[in-house]
């Protein structure tokens, strides 16, 4: 039976092209895999007013996570 996981994950997204995730996610695993579905996409300014706490997450990194390229 799969296990709950509580919190959320950010990609940032330009141009179509991810740029960068920010995971707030507890409970994860020592080893297995985290199963994650999208519930809303907010535009910059909407992500802005409504997560006040992350602002910083939206501007550029030097180092940056790339999931993948299809």
């Amino acid at each position: 039976m799969p296990k709950k996981i509580k919190g959320c994950a950010h990609l940032i997204i330009k141009n179509g092209k991810i740029l960068n995730v920010i995971t707030h996610l507890s409970n994860l695993p020592k080893n297995g895999v985290v199963h994650l579905r999208g519930d809303k996409i907010y535009t910059f300014e909407e992500f802005k007013e409504f997560h006040i706490h992350d602002h910083d997450e939206l501007r550029p990194k030097k180092k940056k996570i790339i999931i993948s390229d299809y």
